[in-house]
C-alpha cells in the first residue's frame, strides 16, 4: 500500500514539473515572439532617425570630407651578389588625395570634387661609380591633378539645371599639356541612387593646352558627358569611380608632334576627343582608422599622347579625415 502510495505521489509530482516547463517554454516562446516585434519597430524608428538626421545635415550647409593615400618603399644593396644590380639604391613615394566639399539645398545644390596624384621615385644601379643616380624630387613618375565644380537649380527631385567646370591637368606642369571645360546642361542625380551623379552637357567649352612651344593650344565647341558614383560594401570596402568625355561637334584636326619609342621626332594630326575614367577602391580601417588603397586611371586624349591610352597605378596606406 506505502509503495502504491509513493509511485502516486511521484507520478503526480513529475506530471506537475513537466506542466511546469511546458509553461516556462510556452512562457519564453512569447516573451521572444513579442521582442522581436519591439525590435523590428525599434530598428524602424532608429532607420527613420538617421534618414532624418542625415537630410537635417545636408540641408543645414556644407558637407566635407577629405581621404589620402600614401606609398612609400626604399631599397638598397651593398655588393649582395645575386642581385642583378650588387651596388644599388631605389625609393618611391606616392602621395593621393581625394577630397570634396557639397553643400546641397532643397532647390540648389554645388558639388565640388579634387583628385590628386603625385609619385616620386630615385635609382642608382651603381652606388660605387662616380654617377649620381636619378634625382628623387625631380623625376616624378605620376602628376594627376582633377578638379571639377557643379552648381545646380533643380527643376525635379532627380533633375537640375547645372553649369560645371571641369580642370584636368597635373600639379607639376600645370596646364601642360592639360584640359579645361565649362559648359551648361542638365544633371540627373536619382533618388534611389545617392552617389550617383550623371551630367550631361551639350553645350560646353572645351580648351586643349599643348606641353610644346611649337604646338599651340586649341578649343572647340561639344558636349561634356559625366559620371561619378561610390558605393560602400561590407567590412568597409569604398569603391568610387569617376569618367568624364568630351565629344567635339567638329572633325577638325590640329597639328601635333611626338617623339616615337625609337627617340625619332614624328608629326601629325589629331582632334579634341578625350576621356578620362578613375577608379579608386578603399579598405578602410584595416588597423586603428589606417587603411589599403588602390587607384587605377586611365585616359585617351590623342591630342596630347596620339600614341596610346595613358594610364597610372597607386597602391598604399590610407587614411580618412
Amino acid at each position: 500500500m506505502k509503495k502504491m502510495l509513493f509511485l502516486a505521489l511521484f507520478m503526480a509530482a513529475f506530471s506537475l514539473q513537466a506542466q511546469t516547463v511546458e509553461e516556462l517554454k510556452t512562457k519564453k516562446a512569447d516573451l521572444v515572439s513579442q521582442q522581436k516585434a519591439k525590435q523590428a519597430e525599434a530598428d524602424a524608428f532608429n532607420a527613420e532617425i538617421g534618414s532624418l538626421t542625415k537630410q537635417i545635415e545636408v540641408l543645414s550647409g556644407w558637407q566635407t570630407g577629405l581621404s589620402g593615400l600614401v606609398g612609400l618603399n626604399f631599397a638598397s644593396s651593398n655588393n649582395w651578389q645575386a642581385n642583378a644590380n650588387p651596388n644599388s639604391s631605389s625609393s618611391t613615394l606616392n602621395v593621393g588625395i581625394n577630397a570634396f566639399a557639397n553643400n546641397i539645398k532643397e532647390k540648389t545644390y554645388w558639388r565640388n570634387t579634387l583628385t590628386t596624384n603625385v609619385g616620386w621615385q630615385g635609382l642608382d644601379n651603381d652606388t660605387n661609380d662616380d654617377e649620381a643616380g636619378s634625382d628623387f624630387l625631380e623625376d616624378r613618375n605620376v602628376d594627376l591633378l582633377i578638379f571639377s565644380s557643379l552648381y545646380g537649380f533643380r527643376l525635379s527631385e532627380d533633375i537640375a539645371v547645372t553649369v560645371l567646370g571641369d580642370l584636368n591637368t597635373s600639379v607639376f606642369n600645370f596646364l601642360a599639356p592639360g584640359t579645361a571645360d565649362i559648359g551648361v546642361g542638365a544633371t540627373w542625380t536619382p533618388k534611389a541612387i545617392p552617389n550617383l551623379v550623371v551630367v550631361a552637357h551639350p553645350l560646353t567649352y572645351h580648351f586643349a593646352f599643348s606641353a610644346f612651344d611649337d604646338i599651340e593650344s586649341q578649343s572647340a565647341v561639344g558636349a561634356k558627358l559625366k559620371a561619378t558614383y561610390s558605393h560602400e560594401f561590407p567590412g568597409g570596402i569604398v569603391w568610387s569611380s569617376n569618367f568624364g568625355t568630351f565629344l567635339p561637334y567638329s572633325n577638325e584636326k590640329f597639328p601635333i608632334s611626338f617623339i616615337n619609342e625609337e627617340g625619332v621626332e614624328q608629326t601629325g594630326e589629331e582632334g579634341l576627343f578625350e576621356y578620362t575614367w578613375i577608379n579608386s577602391l578603399n579598405i578602410a580601417n584595416v588597423w586603428k582608422g589606417v587603411g589599403v588603397g588602390l587607384t587605377y586611371g586611365i585616359r585617351d586624349a590623342k591630342f596630347e599622347f596620339p600614341t596610346g591610352t595613358q594610364s597610372y597605378t597607386a597602391i598604399g596606406l590610407t587614411y580618412g579625415f
